[in-house]
């Protein structure tokens, strides 16, 4: 067993705030590449959709390895500046070059030199949010022991998530389309320099946040793992932790759903509900502001009925909106104003509850393992995350093909469909993400790591280490 210091139980409000723009940069860069990437390959690039979810799904082939393999990296590296810094230092920049590629667009004439060139600008920027993601990820645990602080440390990173989704959901393509397009001449060409001078704007952001981490946060003392690297050994004794695997699927439902929502929300809004123009900013803005508003509620709802009852209740409400969006006829932006409301107050559950949850699932490794692997299982989650990432935008990219879904190179202009896209279109926003929070909500009922659970395990882990201590 790997000797651990006890990390602090409570953590001073500093360190919850800096640790929590830890998720600004990769908060801004997945709402970007959710929301609007798939729209830009559609309505900006002109690739059709079938073609730019393949250009998603060969990116994430490398993801089969690379996130648990980082992940189980950082826990036995052994530096002056602890285990997971580094990755912070040396990845920041890079990070913020890559999530340029993604909205460049080069000099080429076929949709297959397109589709070459957007995997690879896809797998740069995912190895390199990986490096950043994983060893950030895997502080949580590290940071406090304690089962509500960590509920608290959720809160406080998804808060700041969500800020960062808020400003780039609700500023990304006005800048990148109504600002800097229009800069540039407007038209097709004065788009497509739009979204890049956007993108090299965000890419300076985004390095920002983990190097303000590698600055400020100090890690726990931890002594590393230093024995080799067995990745078939290490995958069957992750996966034998049964609260790992209903927590993966609670935390893989959760996010493929938002994810789902995400990649067709703006043409849902635009083509079937026909807004007028910047309205789907609006709606955007509003769903994240509720979300971040109610951060504070669900912190107090996970301290007062615990993680998995907090999840059951917030995702059977969200299953419910979801649906009755759906339904909304077009010409209805006055009921999607109402639906965005509530879709906010679940939106914000769905990203911090799974994480409090997730947390948690170390404690139980290391009483059965007696090692501690916060970056493996950190890297675990990140993979499921990007997939969950990656099958949404490469199902909603097949769907949207078989349905007739007609592409353009007008950014967010109002396309004409046919009949079939437009009920893909509702189906894609609400059924099934419905359906698919209703199987995370069964999930969850079985998830054993209760308050009184944890802290047995936590008591065992404490007498475990008193009798190493002993002369």
């Amino acid at each position: 067993m790997s000797e651990t210091s006890s990390s602090s139980s409570q953590l001073p409000w500093r360190i919850k705030f800096i640790y929590g723009l830890g998720d600004w940069g990769t908060s801004s860069a997945t709402v970007a590449r959710n929301a609007f990437w798939f729209v830009f390959l559609t309505n900006v690039v002109g690739i059709g959709p079938a073609a730019a979810g393949t250009a998603v799904l060969i990116g994430r082939i490398w993801d089969s390895i690379n996130d648990p393999l980082i992940g189980t990296i950082s826990d036995r590296m052994n530096t002056r500046w602890g285990r997971r810094r580094p990755f912070l230092l040396f990845g920041a920049i890079p990070f913020g070059i890559t999530f340029f590629l993604l909205f460049y667009v080069p000099p080429l004439d076929t949709e297959l030199g397109l589709v070459i060139y957007y995997s690879f600008a896809f797998l740069l920027f995912d190895t390199l949010y990986t490096l950043v993601n994983v060893p950030y990820i895997a502080l949580t645990p590290q940071l406090t022991d304690d089962y509500d602080e960590r509920s608290n440390l959720a809160g406080w990173r998804m808060g700041n998530s969500i800020l960062a989704a808020l400003i780039t959901g609700g500023t990304f393509t006005l800048l990148a389309e109504d600002v800097f397009g229009a800069w540039f001449g407007g038209g097709m060409e004065g788009i497509r320099w739009g979204y890049g001078v956007t993108a090299a704007l965000w890419g300076v952001i985004l390095t920002l946040p983990p190097l303000l981490l590698f600055k400020y946060i100090e890690e726990p003392a931890h002594t590393p793992d230093m024995g080799p690297i067995r990745p078939l050994q290490t995958f069957r004794e992750v996966f034998s932790n049964r609260p790992f695997r209903l927590a993966a699927l609670i935390y893989l439902l959760s996010f493929t759903t938002v994810d789902i929502v995400l990649v067709v929300f703006v043409r849902f809004l635009i083509d079937y509900v026909r807004v007028p123009p910047g309205f789907d900013n609006l709606l955007l803005v509003i769903v994240l502001s509720i979300a971040f508003i109610s951060m504070p509620a669900v912190i107090h709802l996970m301290r007062r009925y615990g993680k998995r009852n907090t999840y059951i209740g917030s995702m059977g409400f969200m299953a419910v909106v979801l649906f009755i969006m759906a339904q909304v006829p077009p010409g209805g932006q006055n009921w999607m104003l109402v639906a965005a409301v509530f879709a906010g107050l679940g939106y914000g559950a769905a990203n911090a509850v799974p994480w409090a949850i997730v947390a948690d699932v170390v404690e139980e490794d290391e009483l059965h393992s007696g090692k501690r692997r916060e970056g493996l299982y950190a890297g675990y989650l990140v993979f499921f995350r990007k997939m969950a990432s990656a099958f949404a935008i490469f199902l909603v990219g097949q769907l949207l093909a078989l349905s007739g879904f007609v592409t353009s190179t007008g950014g967010r202009l109002y396309v004409a469909q046919p009949d079939s896209a437009l009920w893909m279109l509702r189906f894609l926003v609400g059924i099934l993400p419905a359906f698919m929070l209703v199987l995370a909500v069964m999930t969850a009922w079985r998830y054993p790591l209760s308050r009184e659970r944890y802290q047995e395990i936590q008591r065992q882990l404490a007498e475990r280490r008193a009798v190493r201590r002993e002369p």
